[in-house]
């Protein structure tokens, strides 16, 4: 039997009263959902929930039913009828219960099954993540969805295919040196009062970073929590400074925005490295 969710119908106002015309990368919205599929047994399964967040390229979805990573699935936006198959990358907390989130990416992510328009992100901007094959260590450079850093933000691996293994492996971000066009950064410790309150991992992507007098710098990260992030610049950032983070994830996505504090900084032979907290 399907769980009552008891969830109400979003109802868009002003602006917003036609989906097509909202630009976003992740919104947050309960959209009833119907989804089909099987389970971590192999048991076909139909269960109407909600999800928890979309975007072009994929979704967060809340199911009381078990997955397996790589699997396809089907979904229902009951709002509009259309229909999508989507492959699981992963999963996230357990948040009732058997109920469990998890993140599914559309495989024909042109046919718009949520009926919203997504704006690209700026030209030229476009992130990458330094990643490792779990089973041929093979080390590549690549871009990455939202969905897929959520997921390896919140589980530390991701399921893709591997060109040289031929199969679906587990990736992993890489500790080996990073590729050309790449900066190499070595190790730094964050400093003793900023201790571990997130587990983070080590993560190598670009991002724009803006402070409130405008200095601007196309950075990159070396680490990223759920709280925070640590970046390496070659610009003058200050502790204490309050700076805009971008983090477009991948194309048709619109770049996605976080506020931060700068807490610590670290001077280098060819740079600084930056500890930000992002600010509730």
């Amino acid at each position: 039997m399907a769980p009552d969710l008891n969830v109400p119908e979003a109802q868009p106002t002003g602006s917003e009263s036609h989906p097509e015309r909202r630009r976003s990368d992740r919104i947050l919205a309960p959209i009833r959902i119907r989804v089909i599929g099987n389970d971590a047994n192999g048991v076909s399964f139909s269960e109407d929930t909600v999800t928890v967040s979309v975007n072009q390229q994929g979704a967060r979805i809340s199911l009381t039913h078990s997955l397996l990573i790589d699997d396809v699935i089907l979904i229902l936006n009951k709002q509009n009828n259309l229909e999508e198959e989507f492959r699981v990358v992963g999963a996230f907390q357990q948040v009732m219960g058997e109920r469990r989130e998890w993140g599914v990416e559309a495989l024909n992510p042109e046919n718009n099954i949520w009926g919203i328009e997504f704006t690209p992100p700026e030209d030229g901007v476009q992130p990458k993540a330094i990643i490792e094959c779990g089973a041929c260590k093979r080390v590549v450079e690549s871009p990455m969805s939202s969905i897929e850093y959520d997921v390896l933000l919140a589980t530390g691996l991701i399921s893709r295919h591997c060109d040289r293994c031929k199969e679906t492996t587990r990736w992993k971000p890489s500790d080996q040196v990073a590729l050309p066009e790449m900066i190499k950064i070595p190790a730094v410790r964050a400093p003793s009062n900023e201790r571990r309150k997130a587990r983070r991992i080590r993560l190598v992507m670009r991002v724009r970073v803006r402070n409130s007098w405008g200095l601007l710098d196309i950075a990159q990260t070396r680490d990223v929590s759920k709280l925070g992030l640590c970046f390496f610049s070659t610009k003058v950032f200050n502790v204490g400074d309050e700076v805009s983070i971008v983090l477009p994830f991948a194309f048709n996505q619109v770049p996605v925005e976080t506020k931060g504090k700068i807490i610590w900084s670290e001077l280098s032979d060819s740079g600084r490295y930056f500890g930000v907290q992002y600010l509730k």
